[in-house]
């Protein structure tokens, strides 16, 4: 059977909105790149659209051997494939995993989106470490507890624990209670089961148990002496 191309079609998915923002739940339409080879045959692979338009326009001279049709648009994918990371890195900060997921889903394949987090590792473009220790960071303005911010990473794929002087490094027990006075303040007490609701709103958060329930206690002791004209 001869493997030589003799014609190459590309099939374009209905047009929809979309970007490389917060990752999406399903893998986004593909294009079909359609290889008729000799004898009736087709082979086909699939790309991100944007991989299609650029292939369109740089499609091999045929009749051209469909290892040199296929390599030489697996390689587009590649290229493309790390441009669109360096457009994820440049809106936000992301982890490795994250920013291999928004690849996978914008329909490159697994393999081009692996080749282009390790290149971006290696050029310091993507860092677990730098992401981790910003989003600590930026979190712990916003109020957020240990618990809480923990949690996040682990969902974003990335281990607090993998950083130097975690967690000493950005917690303690004097500025945990510390935000979460200052998230009370913010507050007005409940007239009702005052201490469940405002310990449930700090524990929500991420604080732990102990943080939240001190920092209730104060906030109700200065909300009744206040009341008192003390």
């Amino acid at each position: 059977m001869s493997d030589t191309v003799t014609d190459i079609e590309i099939s374009f998915p209905e047009r929809k909105a979309g970007g490389f923002g917060e990752a999406p739940t399903r893998r986004r339409p593909r294009a079909e790149v359609i290889f008729a080879l000799e004898g009736g045959i087709t082979r086909s692979c699939w790309v991100p659209p944007r991989v299609a338009r650029i292939y369109q326009k740089q499609e091999p001279d045929v009749p051209c051997s469909y290892r040199v049709a296929r390599d030489s648009l697996l390689a587009l994918e590649e290229r493309v494939c790390f441009t669109a990371l360096t457009e994820i890195q440049s809106r936000r900060e992301n982890s490795c995993k994250e920013a291999y997921d928004k690849l996978v889903q914008a329909g490159f394949r697994e393999q081009s989106a692996e080749r282009a987090i390790e290149r971006a590792r290696e050029l310091k473009f993507i860092s677990d470490t730098r992401f981790m220790t910003t989003f600590i960071e930026e979190r712990l303005r916003r109020g957020w507890g240990k618990r809480k911010i923990e949690l996040e990473l682990k969902r974003r794929g990335v281990d607090p624990t993998d950083l130097d002087g975690y967690p000493e490094r950005f917690f303690s027990v004097e500025d945990d209670l510390a935000r979460a006075r200052e998230l009370l303040a913010r507050k007005s007490v409940p007239e009702t089961r005052p201490f469940e609701k405002l310990v449930r709103r700090l524990m929500s958060k991420g604080f732990t148990y102990d943080i939240a329930s001190k920092a209730a206690r104060e906030r109700i002791a200065c909300e009744a002496a206040d009341d008192e004209g003390v």
